[in-house]
């Protein structure tokens, strides 16, 4: 082991000062699927399109890894929180107006750039067909949906309200990307007291090395990072509930 393998080995074991978040606690308890929307999920369209046409190439790992690992994780952890009738918070990126007037200055000046350089527009308009959910996780009645229009939900939505009306203290978050919309929530979120986990394999970003150090530094400062989705399944005990309850109906 060199020395960078022993650092980051250090740092990990360092996590492990972190509180624990109670997945056993499902009332309490939310899966925040962040941001997985045609705008910037999906190949061809949106924000992807957008790098794409500005840097070609530039978007290949995180649709390789969006397509393979983390859409199926994220479909994985749906399924278990539905299924033990936990609660599930979707959240989407969107202004409600096309020159963004709703959106911090800084968010709208580089999204207007990046539409120049790349011949596209309203990139984040929740009027375009892009804005809405990709279809395989998509919301399903009764679900919350919350829009942004920063790329922290704290900072830009009411979501602080949403869950605190709910009772909900835990958050377990997915979605894309890991080092932007996702981190940015999920650390606001354990800022303001909630306990939070981020679940490595249900989340995208544009390189490795991104996904990985946004992992590291959460884990080490914020809350707990679990490398699949099998883990909360499991700990979530949706299997065992199923193989008692298949038992006790025999």
């Amino acid at each position: 082991m060199n020395q960078s393998e022993k650092t980051s080995a250090a740092f990990e074991d360092l996590s492990s000062t972190i509180p624990s978040v109670d997945l056993t606690d499902r009332r309490a308890t939310a899966l925040v699927v962040v941001d997985v929307q045609y705008s910037d999920a999906a190949p061809d369209r949106g924000w992807v399109k957008a790098c794409e046409a500005v840097e070609p190439g530039s978007m290949r790992y995180y649709l390789e890894r969006l397509e393979q690992t983390t859409l199926p994780a994220i479909r994985q952890l749906l399924g278990a929180f539905r299924a033990a009738g936990m609660p599930v918070v979707h959240i989407s990126t969107g202004s409600a107006y096309r020159d963004m007037r709703d959106c911090p200055p800084r968010f709208r000046d580089w999204t207007h750039r990046l539409e120049r350089a790349a011949g596209i527009d309203d990139m984040w308009w929740t009027g375009n067909p892009d804005y809405a959910f990709r279809k395989e996780v998509a919301p399903m009645e009764g679900e919350t949906v919350i829009r942004k229009t920063t790329q922290g939900a704290f900072n830009g939505s009411e979501i602080q309200n949403v869950l605190d009306r709910a009772g909900i203290r835990n958050l377990v978050f997915a979605g894309v990307v890991t080092s932007c919309c996702v981190e940015t929530t999920a650390r606001d979120a354990a800022d303001r007291g909630f306990g939070c986990m981020l679940v490595s394999d249900a989340c995208a970003d544009c390189i490795p090395a991104m996904h990985d150090a946004a992992m590291m530094n959460f884990g080490l400062y914020f809350g707990q990072v679990a490398r699949s989705a099998e883990e909360v399944v499991r700990a979530i005990g949706v299997g065992e509930r199923r193989k008692n309850h298949d038992v006790s109906t025999r």
